[in-house]
């Protein structure tokens, strides 16, 4: 089994490959941003993007640091997908509706609100005191990330359920072969 460091890097590949396949222009941030990059498409659209690489375990994802919790709670241009490697696929998310999803958490339920206080609490006691949180949330995923491909790529009726939060896979085998597209998003 290869070092996590190594599979972060084939997984930050793979999306850098299949987004200027699809005609998209790349930029990498600084760690301390909340997210790995830039997606930036011709027609003017953004996604900040979060890589999330899975060699083996795929029933859960860590999400740390504050701006991080921030910004996939707060933003509405933050994505998270999903590299499985060795299969060579990328799961395009909308990072908050995925996590609604997995959890059936609905839109108008009072977590958000805690959760900002939770995060303005935090900052202000950082800056007042000088000590430095790393938060860090553990999301155990209900349906692990290779099960849900299956059902996204099965003509069954589970996958309407997902069509607003995974919205697009890809597969490299020899070529980038794109073997879902959401019928809610309009291609980019």
């Amino acid at each position: 089994m290869e070092h996590t460091s190594s599979i972060e890097k084939i997984g930050t590949g793979l999306v850098c490959s299949v987004e200027t396949y699809k005609g998209a222009r790349i930029e990498l941030v600084r760690r301390t941003s909340g997210f790995n990059g830039l997606s930036i498409y011709k027609n003017g659209k953004v996604r900040k993007i979060e890589i999330k690489t899975m060699q083996s375990g795929d029933k859960w994802i860590a999400i740390n640091g504050v701006r991080a919790i921030d910004k996939l709670f707060f933003e509405r241009d933050y994505w998270i997908y999903f590299v499985l490697v060795p299969e060579n696929i990328v799961v395009m998310t909308n990072g908050l509706s995925f996590l609604q999803q997995q959890f059936k958490l609905s839109k108008e339920s009072d977590y958000l609100p805690d959760l900002e206080l939770w995060l303005k609490t935090t900052r202000k006691l950082a800056k007042y005191t000088g000590f430095k949180f790393i938060p860090r949330i553990n999301v155990l995923l209900p349906i692990p990330l290779r099960k849900l491909v299956k059902i996204m790529l099965d003509d069954g009726e589970n996958k309407k359920y997902w069509s607003d939060s995974v919205v697009e896979i890809w597969e490299n085998k020899e070529k980038w072969e794109r073997v879902y597209l959401s019928d809610r998003y309009t291609e980019i």
